[in-house]
């Protein structure tokens, strides 16, 4: 007081000196209340995906399978025509993308869906699908140690025809995408960050299908797809591979060969392929590998 006072006295009347006007607009500025740190829900503080999540999420998957089953039995009785294929994928792969929906929006977490129109990549596509058939070539000794009868049994059920190619080659791909490469590795990714997305998202992949030989094929597809999708954040490259394995897959199931060794005949030109691929594998494994350790660059 003592100093607005002098302040004062010192100034004509009528007159406010400068160094008067910024004690009084100090003192007149409105004072600031602390505030309290805003606390988000617990729902949004807790750790998404845990493995609980991952794994009810595999149990959805079963229940769900039972379940097209069960429809498509119901609805055709015995003998099941080539359309229940395409019905039954629907039934299997719905209430798993609408259960993980459901726990993402839980968690405070939303989109996870990212078709990536702008981000098809056709080098990175031409690399996916030589990967691909070099990856069917090398695996191929390894896969030959299993029983075949559970992948015989699927081939049989799939049958061929249009309803065929609708379900191997446009429903699968577009589904299983959706959810392996779209909102399980989105939701790894935001935890676990890209090279444990790739994984985890693989290896789900690869247990759902089941059979040891389809399991252990489609782990090594999902790599190659999630690590594809990690570049490009695009689900419609992935969508295209995986339609283009699928085909690859359909056509082989018209040939009297099962396996590529038994479809070339000539040891030479078998072992010879068959070394081009593992070099082509190896390599580009060598590179995801790389990328994967160093997948912060990538997001």
């Amino acid at each position: 007081m003592n100093d607005e006072n002098n302040l004062r006295n010192s100034t004509p009347e009528g007159e406010m000196s400068p160094s008067e006007e910024a004690v009084l607009e100090a003192n007149s500025e409105p004072k600031c209340e602390p505030q309290m740190d805003v606390k988000t829900s617990p729902a949004n503080n807790r750790k998404f995906p845990s493995w609980v999540d991952l794994f009810a999420l595999v149990g959805v998957f079963i229940l769900s399978s039972l379940l097209g089953s069960l429809v498509a039995l119901v609805g055709w009785g015995g003998e099941l025509p080539p359309q229940a294929t395409l019905v039954y994928y629907i039934v299997q792969m719905l209430p798993p993308v609408v259960f993980l929906v459901w726990l993402r929006r839980r968690a405070g977490r939303s989109g996870g869906i990212h078709l990536g129109l702008r981000q098809i990549s056709l080098p990175l596509l031409l690399w996916g699908v030589v990967l691909l058939v070099a990856s069917s070539f090398v695996i191929e000794p390894l896969l030959m140690l299993f029983p075949t009868e559970g992948y015989d049994a699927v081939t049989n059920v799939v049958g061929k025809g249009v309803w065929a190619v609708l379900s191997v080659v446009v429903c699968a791909p577009v589904l299983e995408e959706i959810l392996f490469r779209g909102l399980i590795f989105e939701s790894c990714r935001e935890r676990f960050g890209g090279g444990g997305a790739v994984l985890i998202s693989a290896l789900l992949f690869g247990l759902v299908h089941g059979v040891p030989v389809q399991i252990i094929n489609a782990f090594v597809v999902g790599i190659i797809l999630g690590f594809i999708y990690l570049r490009t954040r695009s689900l419609v490259n992935v969508m295209l591979l995986h339609a283009v394995n699928n085909g690859i897959a359909y056509l082989t199931m018209g040939l009297e060969a099962d396996t590529m060794r038994e479809l070339i005949k000539a040891d030479w030109l078998y072992w010879t392929i068959y070394a081009v691929a593992a070099v082509v594998f190896v390599l580009s494994m060598i590179k995801v590998v790389v990328a994967l350790r160093d997948s912060r660059e990538l997001e």
